[in-house]
């Protein structure tokens, strides 16, 4: 009977110490942390799950004209309170550049060139999150006829952006075609792309170069203007690759604080981008709506001529160093004296 009750007892002693070992582990797994070392953006390989607590929203710088338009739908249904980005719209880069270099800007819209110029001011501050419009640039004459970067022998072509990138990719073109600026060709610069296109419509200049919306306003207002060379098509042609003009820009605090935010502002950009683009009224006053464009029609004819795109990651990497090399060759300080190291492209993983 005792070896009964001990043989008993030890059965019990067992079964109370398995109880005790089993609570003991549910209350290690309820309360224990793991901490998930942070990665760099560019080596990211899954997107983050979930948005971290208490970080404000993220405050986004963009541009009038096609560099803003695809973010038209977000600048819409955004800045209240309860959205995630702050939205600013500006007229001028130097406005981003001061935003960027400033803090007040976590993401920003800007051309291309500015972007690399500031990676180079803020030493490597910066990354460039996706490519956002092509090329916007069109030869627009005024009773001349061009078919051809040839047909521009001897003629004057009024045109804005001397020292930038409207410039460089004009001369690059000429020159690969055979043509000497002030020789062949001349260019009379002016102030601002307004104007160029006061002087095309005038019949004041019989060949113009001008971006968008510039050339859908343009034409609108006088009927015997012809939309003769679209650049962005004449450099795919001669160079086999796309021009790239606008991009996406975030400074490396805002995604090392709130990489969840910007993988999704990215994923938000790029339904907007695809939203804009279908150039319904709707899309059209969007981009009225958010100070982009004044006038709802000339925006919607804008849209498909304003090449608003999203490209990331590797396809973005290699148009943005095809056309940083163009340009930090006709002009390094165009891209900040130095092209970009590899640091300065972001990984995107789509959510």
């Amino acid at each position: 009977m005792k070896r009964t009750l001990s043989i008993l007892s030890l059965v019990l002693a067992l079964v109370m110490m398995m109880s005790l070992a089993a609570c003991a582990g549910k209350g290690e797994e309820n309360t224990q942390t793991t901490t998930v070392a942070p990665t760099e953006a560019t080596e990211a390989t899954e997107a983050p799950t979930a948005p971290p607590r208490g970080v404000e929203p993220l405050n986004v710088y963009t541009l009038k004209g096609p560099t803003g338009m695809g973010m038209a739908e977000m600048i819409t249904e955004g800045n209240d309170d309860d959205s995630e980005y702050n939205f600013t719209v500006v007229s001028a880069p130097d406005e981003i550049t001061a935003a960027i270099i400033n803090g007040d800007a976590d993401i920003a819209a800007c051309p291309v060139n500015l972007a690399s110029v500031l990676y180079s001011r803020t030493n490597g501050g910066v990354k460039i999150l996706a490519v956002n419009t092509l090329g916007v640039t069109y030869i627009v004459t005024n009773g001349t006829e061009v078919n051809s970067i040839e047909d521009l022998r001897g003629k004057t072509i009024v045109s804005a952006g001397q020292g930038a990138t409207p410039e460089f990719i004009l001369n690059k073109l000429l020159a690969d075609s055979g043509l000497t600026v002030g020789e062949d060709v001349f260019v009379e610069y002016k102030s601002e792309h307004s104007d160029v296109a006061s002087l095309i419509v005038s019949g004041q200049a019989d060949v113009a170069l001008l971006p968008e919306p510039n050339v859908t306003s343009s034409t609108a207002q006088n009927a015997e203007l012809t939309v003769a060379l679209d650049l962005t098509k004449e450099w795919e042609t001669k160079y086999g690759t796309k021009l790239v003009q606008g991009c996406v820009i975030a400074r490396n605090e805002a995604i090392t604080t709130n990489a969840w935010g910007i993988n999704e502002f990215l994923d938000d950009y790029a339904d907007s981008v695809e939203f804009i683009n279908t150039a319904s009224d709707e899309a059209a006053q969007m981009i009225v709506d958010a100070g982009i464009i004044p006038k709802a029609p000339i925006a919607k004819k804008a849209i498909p001529t304003s090449y608003i795109t999203f490209i990331v990651n590797d396809d973005m990497k290699a148009l943005v160093k095809e056309n940083l090399q163009v340009l930090y060759d006709a002009k390094p300080a165009s891209v900040g004296g130095t092209l970009p190291d590899d640091n300065f492209y972001y990984n995107y993983v789509e959510d």
